[in-house]
């Protein structure tokens, strides 16, 4: 789901931005995790489908998830199967656990804030691209050009990100700051528009959580989590300090889990179609993750610990 060392296409900390890779990742955390075997290429194949995803851009995606050590392909007679990787594995374990704890409680924060500066010209605007979404992949925002914050204490694995895109020299630093500006660093972050964000996923959350039919259940879990996934971004957990009254992040994970688990069911319906379609004795692997709404502290979706299986 997300990475924890280098992203797809080497560019960001989550391959989510490229669309169908971030579904395809997703159908494994969601329907495919922990399972010793492959999924049959075809039930994935099957499930892109639902999701708006043609068999040509599905195959490509997957091929490159191949290719960046994400995915690995097994052939059985005329039939492929695709199986997460050990990188694989962590990417999606990774997001397991922000997902178990985003949105769950206030952090603890000693009032610092890290600093990283560089510098990369203008005309390197690819090289600029790569090092602007690794930054923000980890919490952190422009202050100024060439100058991010963060209320976090990452400056270590801000350094090793810019490294691995190629930035020569950085400066980091750890420490009070005090501006003119009342909203102070937090400026960096545009909250109004993360607030608004936040009132409109909650919206699309409670009309969701309903029962629906398999296929768009399916697609609209999907959809949500993917949508749910951006704030690891645009949120990155900020401390109460820095955050306006009436923050509606909490409120957003309860709408966000009540409809992903309401979804559930049907969704994970639909998943087993596409695996038994080819194999029913793979079907039975189908399972659906479920979001703990009380956000206990070990369990949940982070170690499949909460899980139903169609028999």
């Amino acid at each position: 789901m997300v990475m924890t060392t280098s992203g797809v296409n080497g560019a960001a900390r989550s391959p989510r931005r490229n669309f169908p890779a971030h579904q395809i990742l997703t159908l494994f955390g969601d329907y495919w995790w922990g399972v010793p075997e492959a999924i049959p290429t075809g039930a994935l194949l099957a499930g892109l489908g639902d999701l708006g995803v043609n068999e040509p851009a599905a195959r490509a995606a997957i091929s490159r998830l191949v290719d960046q050590d994400l995915l690995e392909m097994s052939k059985e007679g005329r039939r492929t199967s695709h199986a997460l990787s050990e990188r694989g594995q962590r990417v999606v374990r990774d997001e397991a656990r922000w997902l178990t704890r985003f949105g769950c409680s206030d952090v603890e924060w000693d009032g610092l804030w890290s600093v990283i500066a560089f510098t990369i010209p203008e005309a390197q605007r690819s090289q600029r691209h790569v090092a602007r979404t690794r930054l923000r992949w980890l919490g952190y925002a422009p202050l100024y050009d060439g100058v991010w914050i963060s209320p976090f204490d990452t400056r270590e694995q801000a350094e090793q990100v810019l490294g691995e895109a190629g930035v020569p020299d950085v400066t980091s630093s750890r420490s009070a700051l005090r501006m003119s500006d009342p909203a102070g660093p937090a400026r960096a972050w545009n909250m109004e528009e993360v607030r608004q964000s936040y009132l409109e996923f909650i919206a699309r959350a409670n009309d969701l959580a309903r029962e629906l039919e398999p296929l768009p259940a399916f697609a609209a879990r999907t959809g949500l989590m993917l949508a749910w996934q951006t704030f690891r971004q645009n949120d990155p957990d900020h401390p109460s300090e820095i955050l306006p009254v009436d923050w509606p992040r909490r409120a957003a994970r309860l709408a966000f889990a009540r409809a992903y688990n309401t979804l559930g069911g049907p969704a994970e319906q639909r998943m087993h179609m596409h695996v038994a379609k080819i194999s029913r004795e793979l079907a039975e692997y189908v399972t659906v993750q479920r979001l703990s709404i009380e956000c206990p502290p070990s369990t949940g979706i982070e170690d499949g610990g909460s899980t139903s299986r169609n028999n």
